[in-house]
């Protein structure tokens, strides 16, 4: 399959990996009822480090943890309150304010960072995840994903299969070329190399746009320690793992993800995001073949909209599929590419590749 098709990919793919207590991978509307649910989650040393988390939500939705567990909350809410607040704070230049918006802010993205990442290790026990790997990995499409987590990757990786048998963790695709953007640096099991990298190594023809950011994506922040301002801004890609460390950090320094929380009003305008956001319009403007799968276009990500709208202003698709069990969506996305064929349509990820 050539570069004309793309794949749409949202967090709905996710719901066919189980982790060990049966729980699926958290959704912005039932995140809170997921993570309560997680043993790992709810020692005494992880509540106090999330517990100011939980005080700012009772004290605006009067909701508590029973609440939360039982009820739908939606995730988008609480960023978009403190972004909100903290517009205001920063406005009115209420530095105590500021600060405490700042650390609950922070103590949330780290709760969803990490509650996310977690998933990753059940990929290999979803069978259905292992062959959509083995499909893409074949077909070689280009792919748009508003997903934080790595678990596409995860599956392309074990369908190339290793490099060398005797070393498990080295597989043929490699996915810091998939990215369609070169990082400032990669750390990959404890070994850092810099841009000399893709001198060796050239960046995939197919790509992986991630317009949300990434999970194992970092950038260094400005803080005063000479270290860091020799490398404030840059972006580094790596596969290490954190657990309750506040904030993450490479040898020292002080590293935040990049990643659009799911707010409202959401703000593109980062170099390595708008550099992909630009990619992804060119995948779509030359897409013949469009796969969206487990993403219901919300109605606060006009992004998406508008980058579907410009982008098949002059282009013509001749294939649309949809894999959603909310059919509601087929009307909505056939406006936005100005399709007017039949669509195939698909009720989940089962069937999608039972027909392909």
């Amino acid at each position: 399959m050539t570069n004309d098709t793309v794949y749409i990919i949202g967090a709905g793919i996710n719901q066919c990996i189980t982790d060990y207590e049966g729980l699926n991978p958290p959704l912005t509307l039932n995140f809170f009822k997921t993570i309560l649910k997680s043993t790992k989650y709810q020692s005494k040393e992880y509540v106090q480090k999330v517990n100011l988390v939980y005080e700012y939500i009772e004290k605006y939705w009067k909701m508590d943890k029973e609440n939360l567990i039982n009820r739908t909350f939606n995730l988008e809410e609480c960023f978009t309150l403190i972004q909100l607040q903290l517009m205001e704070a920063i406005e009115e230049n209420k530095e105590q304010e500021i600060s405490y918006l700042l650390r609950i802010n922070s103590a949330l993205k780290i709760m969803f960072v990490q509650f996310l990442a977690d998933f990753e290790e059940f990929i290999n026990s979803s069978k259905l995840m292992r062959d959509f790997g083995k499909l893409i990995y074949q077909q070689k499409p280009n792919i748009i994903t508003f997903n934080y987590d790595c678990n596409v990757e995860r599956s392309i990786e074990t369908a190339s299969g290793l490099l060398n048998e005797r070393k498990h963790n080295q597989y043929k695709w490699k996915y810091p070329l998939s990215y369609g953007v070169e990082f400032d640096q990669i750390v990959i099991d404890g070994i850092k190399v810099d841009q000399s990298y893709y001198q060796k190594n050239k960046l995939y023809d197919w790509k992986i746009l991630k317009l949300h950011g990434s999970l194992n994506w970092f950038k260094y922040l400005p803080v005063d320690q000479k270290r860091n301002l020799q490398q404030n801004g840059k972006v580094v890609l790596t596969s290490e793992k954190w657990w309750l460390t506040e904030p993450e950090n490479i040898d020292g320094l002080i590293i935040d993800p990049v990643i659009i929380p799911p707010v409202l009003y959401k703000n593109y305008n980062q170099e390595l995001i708008w550099e992909l956001w630009v990619k992804a319009k060119e995948c779509l403007s030359q897409c013949k073949n469009l796969i969206v799968i487990g993403y219901s276009f919300p109605p606060t990500d006009f992004g998406i909209r508008k980058l579907l709208l410009e982008s098949f202003e002059n282009n013509s698709l001749e294939k649309l599929v949809i894999v959603n069990p909310d059919t509601t969506i087929v009307s909505k996305l056939k406006k936005l590419v100005h399709y007017d064929k039949p669509v195939l349509v698909c009720s989940d990820l089962s069937e999608f590749l039972h027909k392909v």
